[in-house]
């Protein structure tokens, strides 16, 4: 078998493979795909690969050695993953990093590392010291890579199939898992189409007790002071920024103090404090598209300190409108996951304060919004303009097991909030989730229901606050029934004048319901001998 030099695949650069050796590896990949017992491929893998460590990194190059690759170096020992390895490391993006095939390969052999470093680190003392040259060989063979990386890291993070190695390299010397790549279905099966979720193999860390290797600490450090150097470079293009949050990421892992400056660096350049009051460089950030992904990162890893000053120079008195952009608000979840106590909400202790959580989970405000609260008061239990997420919070809330702080916080409301939340197009879908939810006790309903009374007439003209009462209507008792009637009853001329009005009063038999309190009353004044003739008709 053998390499064709000079030869460039259409796909990118290196050697292509000669056409026996291609038959070889497409052949291979063909028994793989027909299923073979356990027995069998514990035969067939270690000649396969022999034959590919044989042929050379052409073998990453061709479309079948490529996936007969994938496909056995997840389960390759710790002795032929170094004879694999070490020539796809070779020639930077020349080689197979800068190829589309060869960048998953590589990916796949880099995901073995750890797991068979980690059976190495748990044989006994003969056992591992016969193992100690095929481990130094691996990890001589990854030190070169992160050699590579290292000095052409923008070229390599930049790189539309490099970027993937570079991720990889990254989670393997930060001894994290998730750097192996989809497994060849086994048996025959189909591939999945593009987009499924395929299972990883060889993504696992280190075993437990194990130790990485001495050499990788340095060399993942000298990777971050590459990444800080070069930046500005970095930003984009997307693959170039998954680098920098796989970076982040696996820094924060291992605890190193590189993670701290590598944050503080990529913040900087994203967020500089503005001297403008008025503007915020975070807030910009949080809502553009791509530099909200590194933002999110970046406080994914940041520490309290650093992140209590991006709020105060930053988001405090913004956080309502980052809130509802449809990007920014992703951001702001991050650094509410890790906020410390005295950032963010504040709104549900002590309990005092949960009576007022409605009107402040109905806007999606955080308790403290204004500069202008003062130390230790307590806001008045009032209502805000509701907002589109915030309804569909409480709605859910509504619909909880125990909805008890939603319903202390909506009957702490003033019973003219409570029919503006009816009229509100957001807020009628709070109050539709409370008379339809299971959860909610009848007690509690009939006592907001019950401070509704004076405002039906502002509910039934009005286009959300008559959908509201109809549904109101359907779900109450009749003696309930006959209150709202009554009520609404000595308004019947302000209710026809109104579209809203008039159907109200059809839907409720408004009609219907004043005969029968003036027979009523002609019923109570009536002599004794003609209460017998009138109640045949009150009953009726």
């Amino acid at each position: 078998m053998g390499v064709r030099r000079g030869a460039r695949s259409q796909a990118g650069p290196g050697p292509r493979l000669e056409p026996d050796t291609a038959g070889y590896f497409r052949r291979a990949l063909e028994t793989l795909q027909e299923g073979l017992s356990p027995e069998e491929l514990a035969l067939f893998a270690p000649n396969v690969l022999a034959e590919a460590a044989a042929a050379g990194p052409g073998v990453a190059l061709d479309p079948g050695g490529s996936r007969v690759l994938q496909a056995l170096l997840p389960q390759a020992p710790l002795g032929m993953l170094g004879r694999v390895l070490g020539p796809l490391v070779v020639g930077g993006l020349g080689g197979p990093a800068g190829h589309p095939l060869g960048a998953r390969v590589l990916e796949a052999a880099l995901g073995r590392v750890l797991p068979t470093l980690g059976e190495a680190s748990g044989q006994t003392e003969e056992a591992a010291g016969q193992m100690e040259e095929a481990a130094g060989q691996v990890e001589e063979a990854v030190g070169r890579l992160a050699a590579a990386v290292r000095d052409d890291l923008v070229a390599f993070a930049r790189h539309p199939a490099g970027s993937f190695v570079v991720r990889a390299l990254l989670r393997v010397l930060g001894g994290a898992p998730g750097a192996g790549v989809p497994q060849l279905p086994p048996g025959g099966a189909e591939p999945k189409g593009k987009g499924a979720e395929l299972t990883l193999k060889g993504a696992e860390a280190v075993a437990e007790g194990a130790e990485l290797p001495p050499s990788f600490p340095p060399l993942l450090g000298q990777l971050a002071e590459a990444f800080e150097e070069h930046l500005p470079s970095l930003l984009s293009p997307a693959g170039a920024s998954l680098c920098l949050q796989v970076a982040l990421e696996v820094l924060h892992r291992g605890q190193s103090p590189a993670c701290s400056r590598l944050c503080d660096a990529l913040i900087g350049q994203l967020a500089p404090p503005s001297p403008a009051p008025a503007e915020s460089a975070l807030v910009w950030g949080l809502q553009d598209p791509e530099r909200s992904r590194l933002l999110e990162a970046a406080m994914g890893v940041a520490g309290p300190p650093r992140l209590r000053e991006l709020f105060q120079q930053q988001l405090k008195g913004r956080l309502r409108g980052v809130a509802a952009h449809r990007v920014a608000n992703h951001g702001l979840q991050r650094l509410l996951d890790r906020a410390p106590a005295d950032v963010a909400f504040g709104c549900w202790e002590p309990r005092e304060r949960r009576r007022a959580c409605v009107g402040l989970l109905a806007g999606l405000r955080p308790f403290r919004g204004g500069d202008k609260d003062v130390e230790g008061a307590e806001p008045e239990p009032s209502l805000g303009p509701v907002t589109l997420h915030g309804s569909l919070l409480l709605q859910h809330l509504l619909h909880f097991g125990d909805p008890g702080p939603v319903l202390g916080g909506l009957e702490a409301l003033p019973p003219a909030a409570l029919a503006a939340l009816a009229r509100s197009p957001p807020g009628s879908r709070v109050w539709d989730a409370l008379l339809a939810s299971p959860t909610v006790p009848t007690r509690a309903r009939r006592r907001l229901l019950r401070k509704l009374k004076g405002h039906f007439l502002s509910l039934a003209c009005h286009r959300n606050g008559s959908r509201v009462l109809d549904a109101v209507w359907a779900s109450v008792s009749a003696p309930a029934r006959a209150a709202i009637a009554d009520e609404l009853a000595s308004q019947r001329e302000a209710l026809q004048r109104d579209p809203h009005g008039r159907g109200v009063a059809r839907t409720l038999a408004l009609d219907l319901f004043l005969r029968r309190r003036r027979l009523w009353e002609r019923l109570q004044a009536a002599p004794d001998r003609r209460r017998g003739l009138l109640r045949p008709l009150l009953e009726d």
